[in-house]
């Protein structure tokens, strides 16, 4: 799977296994199912940052009428956590680690929203638990065991590098959340092209005009990071001064 690689290059190499559905507002998906006794895997491609996703699901890759000379803007890829289903919740919790630990090592840096304050580690953990779930968690931070079945399903770890952004999480079967037995989880792994990314700041409406919609949408995210991190402060959290936010698109520079 290539980031804005050609839907008809895609399915040629792959026709044996695809299936293309259409949907509104003109999107359509590029859908692989592999069967539970025969689990897949999937590499994505991208340079030096290139990494594989085992005991792989399905996938779908998407592209948009809108922009069809971007070619393929996204990959979901839909993974079992290790190769059965029912798994006990620490080792769940330890190969979701070394998942996280591998995508660091394939050169993947770590993503924060632009709003969002500049926290690491357990600091960011009790940041998202409290009061904004969909703030990217830390991919360095080793989550106890405590911690990790509180961190509830969908919440994210984002990356990014040279262009594309990645964002992984996890679900667990919400009927087997005891702590002393076995579990199910299903993991997720969204990787999108830069303009996609950036797509998905504006609204709706502003979608055929993303590119000078954007800077305004942009424009009042460094206030709100620079306020909650005042607050944080006062209360004697560290902030990460060395982060560097990721690259904004050239278009806008």
């Amino acid at each position: 799977m290539t980031l804005n690689e050609s839907p008809k290059e895609f399915t040629n190499t792959n026709k044996d296994i695809i299936k293309v559905l259409t949907r509104p507002p003109g999107v359509n998906f590029y859908k692989v199912k592999w069967g539970n006794e025969n689990l897949g895997m999937v590499t994505f491609k991208h340079g030096e940052n290139t990494f594989s996703v085992e005991h792989v699901l399905s996938a779908n890759a998407v592209d948009n009428r809108r922009s069809p000379d971007e070619g393929l803007i996204e990959f979901n890829v839909y993974a079992s956590i290790g190769d059965t289903d029912l798994i006990g919740h620490d080792d769940a919790r330890k190969l979701f680690i070394s998942a996280l630990q591998r995508i660091r090592k394939a050169g993947w840096k770590i993503f924060i929203n632009e709003g969002d304050p500049r926290l690491r580690g357990k600091a960011m953990l009790d940041f998202a638990l409290s009061e904004s779930p969909a703030s990217s968690l830390d991919a360095d931070c080793e989550p106890t065991f405590v911690e990790w079945m509180k961190i509830p399903s969908d919440m994210q770890w984002q990356f990014y590098v040279n262009h594309a952004y990645l964002t992984i999480s996890f679900t667990r079967e919400p009927t087997l959340l005891d702590p002393h037995k076995p579990g199910s989880y299903l993991i997720t792994y969204t990787l999108q092209s830069e303009n996609e990314h950036f797509r998905n700041y504006v609204t709706p409406k502003q979608k055929d005009y993303w590119k000078s919609a954007l800077p305004l949408q942009l424009e009042y995210l460094p206030a709100m990071r620079k306020a909650k991190e005042s607050e944080l402060r006062a209360q004697g959290v560290e902030i990460d001064e060395t982060y560097m936010d990721a690259p904004i698109p050239a278009f806008i520079e």
